[in-house]
């Protein structure tokens, strides 16, 4: 193995909200014959992870919702998995408050990737959105008077919509209260309103990267690619980083490469100038034993 290549999806491997297209597929076919491994990484139940790679006939790694859940595909294997408990529900219920929206639950892969909700919590324009956005995504959901109604304990996160001001601070609400994970990015169904994800706090897109390294003891180089703001922990974990062109600006400050946007088929090109980068990338162990070197 050479090493490890992790991507997000929209945006980055594909048009939001669009399948991958033959050209990248055939692309990352090529990468893991040439002995790379690759990991997509995604906000993304894995029913609407699946809707966009059905078609990869190649073995790979999917995190799913930003890495709640590690599975080995096709054969969906879970390698890794970390919850929430459903005691931060009252807690989720005292920050919403007040604000045009409630959370959503995501149930998770073992429970066919259903979502709850209250739908009188959320103000009638955000409730008209939610409902478009779950269409069209595929998603299911149930609608539920109390969360007191579900029969499971645990599950891989929760999600708010909106605006950005009122996303942010319920973001950040989350943060100081629960102490979760809650990266903000724009909603790839419409770039007017935010999606703000919490997952448990070890729970990330670069938590998820780290833990395939360990998982396949990856001795080589680390290349990830991403475009909004909850890549940013896997880009930090990376050796080498590929943000698109379309990424906010101050992402694109981090970058080691910056791609041309998905629609342009912007990876291609950006994961061909990591691996040429890559070459003169010392290994994991070289860099171990010159620091070991220096210190001594």
């Amino acid at each position: 193995m050479k090493g490890i290549i992790a991507l997000d999806i929209d945006g980055t491997t594909t048009v939001p909200g669009q399948p991958i297209t033959q050209e990248v597929v055939s692309y990352l076919k090529n990468l893991t014959r040439d002995k790379w491994q690759l990991l997509f990484i995604t906000g993304r139940t894995l029913h609407g992870s699946q809707e966009l790679l059905s078609d990869l006939p190649f073995p790979y790694f999917l995190a799913v919702q930003n890495g709640a859940i590690i599975l080995d595909m096709p054969s969906k294997k879970i390698v890794s998995r970390k919850y929430l408990h459903k005691s931060i529900i009252p807690m989720m219920h005292e920050i919403c408050d007040g604000e045009p929206t409630d959370f959503v639950i995501f149930a998770g892969c073992e429970r066919q990737d259903f979502s709850y909700y209250r739908p009188q919590y959320f103000s009638d324009e955000l409730r008209k959105y939610i409902n478009a956005r779950a269409a069209t995504f595929r998603e299911t959901w149930r609608t539920v008077q109390s969360f007191d109604e579900l029969d499971f304990d645990e599950f891989p996160s929760v999600k708010c919509f909106g605006l950005h001001h009122p996303s942010l601070k319920v973001a950040q609400r989350i943060e100081k209260q629960l102490g979760l994970h809650v990266p903000v990015i724009r909603d790839p169904f419409n770039s007017e309103y935010f999606v703000v994800q919490a997952t448990h706090s070890e729970v990330s897109k670069g938590h998820a990267l780290r833990t395939l390294q360990e998982l396949l003891s990856n001795d080589g180089v680390v290349i990830a690619a991403g475009d909004d703001y909850n890549d940013c922990t896997m880009l930090d974990a990376a050796d080498i980083k590929v943000v698109m062109a379309t990424a906010p600006a101050d992402m694109l400050m981090r970058a080691d490469i910056v791609a041309p946007p998905a629609e342009q088929h912007g990876l291609i090109a950006g994961l061909n100038a990591a691996i040429v980068m890559a070459q003169s990338w010392p290994g994991r162990q070289d860099t171990q034993q010159l620091l070991k070197s220096l210190g001594d």
